[in-house]
C-alpha cells in the first residue's frame, strides 16, 4: 500500500508516540536561481549565530552534473541542521518532538531567508519523512507482522524475501506524494519508509505555510497506514 487506504479518528490521529521510528524530518522550497545568495550568505548568518552557531561549506552534484556549493548552518545540541543554495532552502530535524515545534521553526526559518534574499515566490514546496522501522525479531514473518508494506507479497513469499526497494509516485489530494520503501538486509531488518509530499505549482513565499498542514496530515495518514497495531504498542512503550 502506498497511500493511506482507511479513515483515521481524530484521537489516532491526535496520538503521540513516545517511541516513533523517525529518522528525519526535513522541509525544502526550491526557487528560480538567485546569484546573490551565496555571495551574501553572511547577512543571513548573523541572524542565525545564536541558534545555528556552526557553519560549515559543502558541494553537491546535481542531475546534470554540475556542482552547487551549499552553505550549512548547524544546531548539534538539538539536533537540527539548515542547508542552502542559490537555489534551495532545507531544513531538517533528526530529533523530532512534534509537528506543531517544527512548523514554528519552518516557518520562522524561511521567512526569515526570504526577507534577507529577497525570494517571494518557490517553484517547489517539500515535507518529507524518513522512517527506519526495525523489526524487533528475526522470524521470517516479522516483516507483516509489523508493516503493512508498499509491494504485495502474493508472488514472493515475505518469509524468503531478504531485501527489496520501490518507489511510488502519486496524486494524492490536492499534491503529489512520493513513497520510497527498502527492507534492509542485517540480523535485525529495517523496514525504511520514505514519505516525500510536495507541490511543484509556483507558490508565492506566503503560500507554502498553508501547505504545510496538508502535507503533515498526507505523511501521517500514509505512516499510520502502512504499521500494525503491533508495531504501535511497540512505538507506545516508554522503554
Amino acid at each position: 500500500m502506498g497511500l493511506a487506504t482507511r479513515p483515521f479518528t481524530i484521537e489516532e490521529l491526535g496520538e503521540v508516540f513516545p517511541r516513533p521510528p523517525l529518522r528525519e524530518v526535513a522541509f525544502e522550497v526550491r526557487f528560480t536561481p538567485h546569484l546573490r545568495i551565496q555571495a551574501e550568505i553572511w547577512k543571513l548568518q548573523e541572524r542565525l549565530l545564536k541558534k545555528y552557531p556552526e557553519v560549515g561549506k559543502a558541494n553537491t552534484v546535481q542531475p546534470n552534473g554540475s556542482i552547487v556549493d551549499v552553505s550549512v548552518f548547524h544546531n548539534t545540541s538539538d539536533s537540527r541542521v539548515i542547508k542552502i543554495t542559490d537555489q534551495n532552502f532545507l531544513l531538517a530535524f533528526t530529533r523530532y518532538t512534534n509537528f506543531e515545534d517544527f512548523k514554528l521553526e519552518v516557518i520562522a526559518r524561511t521567512d526569515e531567508f526570504c526577507s534577507v534574499f529577497g525570494v517571494d515566490s518557490f517553484v517547489r514546496v517539500g515535507l518529507r519523512y524518513v522512517n527506519e522501522i526495525v523489526l524487533p525479531t528475526i522470524d521470517p514473518s516479522a516483516l507483516l507482522t509489523y508493516v503493512n508494506p508498499i509491494i504485495n507479497f502474493e508472488r514472493f513469499p515475505a518469509n524468503l524475501v531478504e531485501q527489496f526497494a520501490a518507489e511510488m509516485v502519486s496524486h494524492y489530494k490536492d499534491h503529489y506524494v512520493t513513497v520510497r520503501s527498502a527492507l534492509l538486509p542485517g540480523q535485525l531488518r529495517t523496514y525504511v519508509l520514505d514519505v516525500d509530499c510536495h507541490s511543484t505549482s509556483q507558490r508565492t513565499s506566503n503560500e507554502y505555510k498553508l501547505l504545510l498542514d496538508d502535507f503533515h496530515d498526507s505523511a501521517q495518514r500514509i505512516f499510520l497506514d502502512h504499521v500494525t497495531e503491533e508495531y504501535k504498542e511497540l512505538m507506545r512503550a516508554k522503554k
